[in-house]
């Protein structure tokens, strides 16, 4: 058996090597203090309003350094806040230098934090820039930007509660449910009120027809609430005549209901025109707002819940506010109205049609 014997030369010769290759080999050097991108240049279209829901807006940036070569991911972000504690949107996340979002999109973003149509907001915007989890994302300087939201529906996902309220018809405008995440739960507020009939009986189906999945089942009561499963071969449940919230979890196959107030208008504007009668308005779940459209006098009205006194709201400054037992609010004249009223902000319109 040969042996191989390293002379003396033939080790220095190898450890010089070994000492260069070591040399060669560069770790990456993540800086202390990375260049953070410049604040975003926004570019608006002409206007924000409908008529520009599909125009663009536009952001660009700087480059970040992060002391290394690096792909840098950068994401524009938005909020109601300068420091960004609350209602941070992912609007875009891109590669590049610039991205693009429609004046249709920002809107339904201020829209979806509550905030009034009509009324400007004053919305902050800036690049996060990173390279990797692990290494913290570095920030550019908040601007921002002073914006009014405008009237505009979100199109949520739906379900549907057809029932003996209104004939048995799924996808009919009265009776339906949202899912305001864009997930597997859907709510909304349903009268399940058949004539004088002291019960309402009513399916949930996935679809505006009876084609695919539809579920009934047994409620358990609990006061004036009610709470079970999904069954997809259930019996129609039945409630007592009311007005409900409902919470329907697909996923789950849960659903809840809780009684809630309902709400009309009553008034010398109103039908019979004498405050003698409420007229019941309807609940539209897209826009979370009660209301009707109909023929009205020169008059007042307020708005009432469940036909009775002890909840009432009017105007006492004649500003879309409203205020418990608040003053009358007046229709100077006599025409075709859709009146809305958002029982969560406590704000309404009157728009003449």
């Amino acid at each position: 058996m040969k042996k191989t014997i390293l002379t003396p030369l033939l080790v220095t010769v190898i450890g010089l090597l070994l000492a260069s290759c070591e040399r060669d080999i560069t770790e990456p050097v993540i800086s202390s203090n990375p260049t953070k991108p410049a604040a975003a240049v926004v570019a608006l279209p002409d206007s924000f309003n409908v008529n520009y829901a599909d125009s663009v807006v536009t952001f660009s940036w700087s480059a970040a350094d992060f002391g290394f070569p690096a792909s840098v991911t950068y994401t524009v972000q938005m909020s109601d806040t300068a420091n960004f504690s609350r209602n941070v949107a992912d609007l875009i996340t891109t590669q590049k230098l610039s991205g693009t979002k429609t004046v249709g999109d920002i809107n339904t973003l201020i829209l979806s934090w509550n905030y009034a149509i009509g009324t400007p907001v004053t919305v902050y915007y800036r690049i996060a820039a990173s390279v990797s989890s692990s290494i913290a994302a570095v920030y550019s300087d908040a601007g921002s930007q002073v914006l009014t939201p405008y009237d505009a529906v979100i199109n949520y996902p739906m379900i549907y509660v057809p029932g003996s309220y209104q004939g048995w018809s799924p996808g009919a405008v009265n009776g339906r449910l949202f899912s305001y995440g864009f997930d597997s739960q859907y709510q909304g507020i349903v009268r399940l009120v058949d004539g004088s009939n002291p019960t309402t009986a009513f399916k949930i189906t996935v679809n505006p027809n009876w084609n695919g999945p539809n579920y009934g089942g047994t409620l358990t009561p609990s006061g004036n609430n009610y709470s079970g499963i999904l069954d997809p071969s259930g019996p129609d449940y039945v409630v007592n005549a009311g007005t409900y919230a409902f919470t329907v979890n697909v996923n789950a196959l849960t659903i809840a209901l809780t009684k809630t107030d309902d709400w009309g208008i009553i008034g010398s504007a109103v039908p019979p025109y004498d405050w003698s009668v409420d007229v019941d308005m309807f609940y539209n779940g897209q826009r979370k707002m009660w209301e009707i459209t109909a023929d009205f006098n020169a008059g007042e009205f307020k708005f009432r819940a469940n036909d009775d006194w002890s909840l009432n709201y009017g105007d006492n400054g004649a500003d879309g506010t409203l205020d418990a037992g608040g003053a009358n609010i007046t229709l100077a004249t006599a025409g075709n109205y859709t009146i809305r009223f958002d029982p969560v902000k406590l704000t309404y319109t009157v728009q003449k049609n």
